[in-house]
């Protein structure tokens, strides 16, 4: 009896981190180039005890979904989208971590230096890209990544993958570290200028397996509640005795 209503609670548990998860996607369906986070249960033993109770260890993993999301037309010159493989170098300046991301909606500082819509620096392939200050004329960013102010070049973006991408730790928004895994520049990048790449949470999608998971919740706590009230009487009943 013991065990059953620990199995419901180790469920609840799960679904309550499912909801977690699900809520979060939800939240960042509108943030430019966002990855929904997905999971999976990983079965580490089952088995019947003596009591008839189904005993398992379950380990529950939770990885981004780095489908492509929709290109939208923005018009904006400084917004880049990546079709195909690759992400964007970003650094945080206050720590000097890199940052891998496929949000492209960049702008200029003060000092006419390219950054993220967080102020990180966007990484060229020879480091920071710089613009001029003063009018200097239309920015021109080619599908290969090469920036160009009124004709000129003033340097290239940097478009990078890895072996694994799978294993890549959100930092925080559509942001990725990674984790020690060594950067491997795209040879043959294909970038938009003028677009974004949306969040790819399908926010329909998402309501309904919300939904389908608080159900089972409720299922899962009459269940609880009904084993709890049981061993009250079986309780009362030995109390007799």
């Amino acid at each position: 009896m013991l065990l059953r209503l620990r199995n419901s609670v180790d469920a609840m548990t799960r679904m309550m981190r499912q909801q977690e998860r699900i809520a979060n996607n939800l939240a960042n369906a509108n943030t430019v180039g966002y990855k929904q986070d997905r999971t999976f249960t990983e079965i580490l033993n089952e088995e019947i005890n003596v009591e008839g109770a189904p005993q398992s260890i379950k380990r529950m993993e939770q990885w981004a979904d780095l489908s492509a999301g929709d290109l939208e037309q923005t018009g904006n010159p400084l917004d880049v989208a990546i079709e195909g493989e690759g992400f964007f170098v970003l650094t945080d300046e206050t720590t000097g971590t890199p940052r891998y991301t496929r949000a492209g909606r960049f702008v200029l500082d003060a000092e006419g230096t390219l950054r993220d819509a967080q102020g990180h620096l966007v990484e060229g392939e020879a480091g920071p890209i710089q613009l001029p200050t003063a009018d200097g004329g239309p920015v021109v960013i080619d599908r290969d990544g090469t920036v160009r102010v009124d004709g000129k070049e003033v340097g290239r973006l940097r478009i990078v993958t890895f072996d694994n991408p799978a294993a890549l730790r959100r930092l925080d928004g559509a942001a990725f570290d990674a984790g020690g895994m060594e950067p491997v520049d795209v040879e043959h990048p294909n970038l938009h200028q003028g677009y974004l790449e949306q969040s790819n949470v399908d926010p329909l999608r998402a309501l309904t397996e919300m939904i389908e998971q608080h159900r089972l919740f409720e299922s899962q706590q009459r269940s609880l509640r009904t084993d709890d009230e049981l061993l009250g009487r079986v309780t009362r009943e030995l109390g007799r005795f």
